[in-house]
């Protein structure tokens, strides 16, 4: 089928469109908006929101759209592809309900063909986001590309090609390439299917009865054939033929990928091991719009940081960032969802799993069936359930049907011990004579004697039974127990606290079962605010959240504008990616307080040696290294030499402006150096413009960063988000008129040209 975007000229109402609501006079008129669109960002927060920091203080909204267009009756099958509504979509066709959908992720097709007439017609799109429905920030609306897709009453069925790597090596690859063929015609029609990989052609007859969707299956062969990986993203596309009548291009990759408990895992025969992070499907400062520009943005700049693997937490990944990390080749753990049959929050995904999750979970798996970057299906996270031997069910049969559609990749379920068990562990705590307050405040040593007891483990057999590698969020403290009570079973790291990755990077090394560890997490991301907060003094290990005006959670290796924090850099060290140490410098206006980051945080440190106002004062320093030692020099003075315990040693030193370097010794000889100047105030504003996508930047005359200088500035045009990282800002992300942070801010557009700064 023809396939064209259908993003321009929709009527937005910030109004439910109920039909009482429709006879209403002088009720608000329509916005008219281009697609995607995020009714939740453009809204004021309110400190009084309901879903509080869940959602950074955004209010939730019932709105709906208008669209009007043409059909000429050329083309007799007529559908609408939604890559993503945000949330509980009603699809009305000049009047008519043509489709619903609940889920807010996964894309669905509506076939409009018998409600059209020719001239005008009328699209109407409700959308329904209950308060609460997630724990996060979801937006509101269509947030992703709409797509029409016109065909003949023969034709190829949206998304009906379906691409399988038979077995595959250097010399030869064996595909097989399914294809649904659809009949509309009260008449038998003998066609020709034929697709061309390459060099590579097939063709067969194929007789279709009459009203008849026929699936029908080819052999290729592909003769000395890229082999897709993380380090060499090879993509082909099959172009498929219904000779004269239909055709479509399909876009895949070629590996082979397999899994044991001696070699873990390996792609095209080689190990590899899972550097990864979660991520929310956010864009940060442009609310949930989804555009390519922003999703290749963001894939490109975790690869570049030494990530090798994603994790869509906790909902199905989009076809726009799938084909993404196809490209960019990065690993993906695609999840289905946060919740089964118990809630997390009221009108969460529990409300309409029973009925719904058997066309979510083939959504997924026909969303992800040609992208050779989805290497495993996640069929949930942090289950309550799975303990309860019924309840535990649901996932059988989750996993049983994933398995039916698609036996090539695996299944696993990020199963945080702690919930999934917690009724269990409170009644062993009261009667082992545990302190239960001093667990329920967070002590973490009593903690970990409760989950390593059997009567702990044995409740979730049955729940690991079933998947092909058992995902452990916030587990670390069981992968040498489990190793050797489970030798059969595979392991991951499916969600970590950031700071443990050290240790969990070398239980990776040590535990050949042990495949990865995925942080939470890459990207910083709206609500869940102040999660990742480092506070100062004594804190509770409760108490986490920030309260208004907070409102991202602050705990990505990248800010929500995409900038690298530190904590980046000491991963990249970890992984032993990075030989050069690197340097952060703590907030001197706390220097002697006792820091207290959640266990999702970091230091405070930043990449800044000015300091206006704390000259000869006090200061902390960090330096990230893997080297046996590293030395700090302040303006060429050695400020002394600390052997770095888990790749990280804190200096004491005084703020002097000038150069603070660094230095890295392994057996005396140096490893690497790393170097901060102090910038002059002397500053303008500097920026670098891509794909509409403009990066602000505070510098002096040498062009050199000053974080300590900021600035107001003003933008105008055709503004999709203008904002800063400060995840404490008032400042609205379609204000005007902001003050950048920390040196820096972001204004994103639609394309290149259409905003700037005034």
């Amino acid at each position: 089928m023809e396939k064209e975007l259908f993003n321009e000229g929709w009527l937005f109402y910030n109004s439910s469109g109920t039909a009482l609501e429709d006879t209403v006079r002088g009720k608000a008129g329509p916005a008219a908006v281009t697609l995607p669109h995020d009714a939740m960002v453009l809204e004021k927060r309110d400190p009084g929101s309901p879903t509080g920091n869940a959602t950074g203080y955004y209010p939730y909204k019932t709105v709906h759209y208008l669209k009007t267009f043409r059909w000429d009756g050329a083309k007799t099958a007529t559908c609408i592809c939604f890559e993503g509504v945000y949330m509980n979509a009603a699809v009305y066709v000049n009047g008519a309900l043509a489709a619903r959908h609940i889920n807010g992720y996964t894309p669905f097709t509506a076939d409009i063909s018998p409600y059209l007439t020719e001239g005008d017609n009328t699209i109407k799109v409700l959308v329904r986001n209950g308060s609460p429905s997630s724990r996060w920030y979801t937006g509101t609306g269509i947030y992703r590309n709409v797509y029409i897709l016109r065909g003949d009453s023969v034709h190829i069925a949206p998304e009906g090609v379906k691409i399988t790597t038979l077995e595959a090596d250097s010399e030869i690859a064996v595909l097989s390439v399914e294809t649904i063929i659809v009949n509309r015609e009260n008449a038998v029609k003998d066609v020709v299917l034929h697709h061309k990989i390459g060099g590579a052609e097939v063709s067969a007859p194929v007789t279709l009865l009459p009203n008849e969707t026929k699936k029908v299956t080819l052999r290729v062969e592909l003769e000395k054939p890229g082999l897709w990986s993380p380090e060499e993203p090879t993509l082909y596309t099959c172009e498929t033929e219904i000779v004269g009548i239909d055709s479509a291009e399909t876009r895949f990759g070629i590996r082979t990928m397999s899994l044991d408990t001696r070699r873990g895992l390996r792609l095209n025969g080689r190990p590899v091991k899972l550097r990864g992070g979660c991520i929310h499907h956010d864009s940060g400062i442009a609310g949930a719009v989804e555009t390519r520009a922003l999703t290749e943005r963001k894939i490109r700049k975790l690869k570049d940081a030494g990530y090798n693997a994603v994790r869509t937490a906790h909902f199905p990944a989009s076809p726009m960032l799938l084909e993404v990390c196809d490209e960019v080749g990065m690993l993906v753990m695609n999840e289905l969802c946060d919740a089964w049959t118990t809630p997390k929050v009221e009108l969460d995904y529990s409300a309409f799993f029973a009925d719904n999750w058997e066309k979510d979970a083939e959504s997924m798996v026909n969303t992800s069936y040609n992208h050779p970057s989805v290497i495993m299906y996640s069929i949930g996270n942090e289950i309550f359930e799975l303990s309860n031997k019924f309840e535990a069910q649901h996932g059988r049969k989750i996993a049983d049907k994933i398995r039916a559609l698609d036996k090539t990749r695996y299944i696993t379920n990020g199963v945080n011990i702690m919930l999934s068990v917690g009724d269990k562990l409170m009644s062993i705590a009261a009667g082992s004579g545990l302190d239960i307050n001093s667990i329920m405040n967070g002590n973490t040593e009593e903690l970990m004697k409760l989950l390593t007891l059997p009567e702990i483990e044995k409740p979730l057999d049955e729940a690991f039974s079933y998947l092909d590698i058992a995902g452990y969020n916030y587990g670390d403290f069981r992968y040498l127990t489990d190793a050797k009570t489970y030798p059969q079973r595979i392991l991951l790291g499916s969600e970590t606290f950031p700071a443990s990755l050290y240790d969990n990077w070398r239980k990776c090394g040590a535990i050949p079962q042990l495949i990865g560890d995925f942080s939470w997490t890459a990207w910083d991301y709206i609500g869940e605010a102040g999660v990742g907060q480092c506070r100062y003094g004594e804190a509770s290990d409760y108490d986490l959240y920030g309260a208004y005006p907070w409102k991202t959670a602050f705990c990505g290796d990248f800010d929500i504008i995409g900038d690298r924090r530190p904590i980046s850099y000491w991963r990249e060290i970890v992984w032993g990616l990075r030989t050069a140490p690197y340097i952060a410098v703590q907030d001197p206006a706390h220097f002697g307080e006792k820091q207290s980051p959640t266990k999702w945080g970091w230091s405070d440190a930043e990449r800044s040696w000015n300091h206006r106002g704390f000259e000869g004062k006090p200061i902390a320093v960090e330096v990230y290294s893997g080297a046996d030692e590293v030395e700090l020099f302040v303006n060429g003075e050695s400020a002394g030499k600390i052997r770095p315990e888990k790749c990280k040693a804190v200096f004491h030193t005084v703020f002097k402006p000038g150069i603070l370097s660094a230095v890295s010794y392994t057996d005396g000889v140096e490893t690497g150096r790393d170097e901060l100047k102090t910038a002059s105030y002397n500053v303008r504003i500097e920026t670098k413009t891509e794909n509409g996508i403009t990066e602000i930047s505070v510098v002096d005359e040498n062009g050199k960063l000053n974080p300590d200088a900021d600035m107001e500035i003003t933008a105008e045009g055709d503004i999709l988000g203008f904002g800063t990282a400060d995840p404490v800002s008032e400042e609205n992300f379609f204000d005007r008129t902001i003050k950048t942070w920390h040196g820096r801010a972001l204004l994103i557009s639609r394309e290149e040209g259409k905003a700037w700064l005034k």
